[in-house]
């Protein structure tokens, strides 16, 4: 999918799109394949909705759904969708950017990938970043808020242990 180019120029107005461009690795880097994040283990978590969904550029798009076991009414979803490459990651940033209703993100942690936002205080806690070549999603969207950025970070651990290309 390509964006148009009013929706790149607002875009540019909320964030800086060549610093952004300026942080894509250049160099190889290890690619992701088949990552599943359904695999995570959480201790009082258990996964409800593990699918794959459909993209019009057919690229790969994985999405696990925990809820908690003890706290009704909390549930965190993971979208995973899977690029050629990093460039091609931060594209479908760009684009799951351009889609939400806030006016602009907050940056997220730098450890998470080389660009990273998540919602501000008092919005329904969310983070979004882009890892080498997956563009990630970390939503909490049950009627309790819980907590994303720790399940960001289990999913940055996992992809460090799982075997890549």
């Amino acid at each position: 999918m390509t964006m148009d180019a009013a929706t790149l120029k607002e875009l540019g107005t909320r964030y800086d799109l060549a610093g952004l461009r300026a942080r894509v690795p250049r160099e190889p880097v290890e690619l992701y394949r088949g990552f599943d994040a359904a695999k995570l283990q959480v201790e009082g978590w258990h996964v409800s909705l593990v699918e794959t969904l459909r993209r019009a550029d057919s690229r790969p798009w994985r999405r696990a759904v925990f809820d908690a076991a003890e706290a009704a009414g909390m549930r965190v979803m993971i979208d995973v969708i899977e690029c050629a490459s990093p460039s091609e990651s931060l594209d479908c940033l760009l684009e799951v950017l351009a889609g939400n209703q806030l006016a602009r993100l907050e940056d997220g942690p730098a450890s998470l990938g080389f660009a990273a936002f998540r919602h501000p205080d008092g919005a329904p806690p969310a983070i979004f970043f882009a890892r080498n070549n997956l563009c990630v999603t970390v939503a909490s969207f049950g009627s309790r808020p819980a907590p994303v950025e720790p399940w960001a970070e289990r999913v940055v651990q996992m992809l460090a242990t799982q075997s890549r290309d």
